[in-house]
């Protein structure tokens, strides 16, 4: 089987504000040596991400990685409405027999924000868990051991920098392979 991703999402797996030649998704790239193509788009909410979804599927990937939900939780965007788009980007794939795997969002720092991210991450979690969907903790590369968010790996408290996408990028490397094979 021929290994082709397409990395659906926002501006976390573009590379803002450097450019996708800084992002997690051109590092693990060429550090795997697998195609992974970047569909990330600025401001993208996982609504557009269910819009865009045709022309992703059209190169007929093998795997899709869904790394949404950030800018749902600064919309305020309710959990029904993110899980029920995440739900249907994975079924959409599994009709076309592509296999979705779901990024678990990156936090921010502000708490009101991070606390509709940590449900709608416990909710992707569970979806993924029922449908036997592979799962991308991208969370887990911005929280030190005691649990506190890394903000120095961010350029805003939202936005990595580019340790950050080098540490999101040593998440997807230790898990992707496993899901690949």
């Amino acid at each position: 089987m021929t290994i082709q991703i397409y990395a659906l999402g926002d501006s976390i797996t573009y590379g803002f504000p450097y450019g996708p030649q800084y992002s997690w998704v051109r590092l693990v790239s060429q550090k795997l040596d697998i195609n992974i193509d970047n569909g990330g788009v600025n401001g993208d909410t996982t609504t557009f991400m269910l819009h865009r979804l045709p022309s992703a599927l059209a190169g007929q990937p093998s795997h899709l990685i869904l790394l949404g939900g950030v800018n749902d939780a600064y919309w305020g965007q309710p959990l029904k409405t993110v899980l029920q788009n995440t739900e249907q980007i994975c079924g959409s794939c599994m009709e076309k027999g592509i296999q979705p795997i779901i990024g678990l969002p990156t936090p921010v720092e502000e708490p009101q924000v991070e606390a509709l991210l940590a449900d709608y991450r416990a909710s992707f979690a569970d979806f993924a868990r029922r449908e036997k969907i592979s799962v991308i903790p991208f969370h887990q590369a911005f929280l030190a051991r005691d649990g506190r968010f890394k903000t120095e790996l961010t350029t805003d408290g939202c936005h990595p920098n580019i340790d950050g996408y080098e540490a999101m990028a040593e998440v997807v490397e230790r898990v992707l392979p496993g899901l690949l094979y």
